[in-house]
């Protein structure tokens, strides 16, 4: 099984808050959580920079039980 991980990224000006936001989501998939996040550390353009941080869209964070 293997495990996808996104990314959102924008440029550093934009994150500086110098210039207009061209935010883009990168994606990755790999055998293992470290795997996919150092794939998408290597897709990073020059000049740009991670917001937020990375996600894993099909994990469950949290144990929620079920309601009577």
């Amino acid at each position: 099984m293997s495990t996808r991980v996104v990314v959102t990224i924008d440029t550093q000006a934009a994150a500086r808050g110098e210039e207009e936001s061209q935010k883009r989501e990168l994606e990755a998939e790999a055998p293992t959580y470290e795997q996919a996040r150092d794939e998408l550390v290597e897709q990073i353009p020059e000049g740009w920079t991670i917001v937020g941080g990375f996600g894993v869209p099909d994990r469950a964070d949290t144990y929620q039980p079920r309601r009577p």
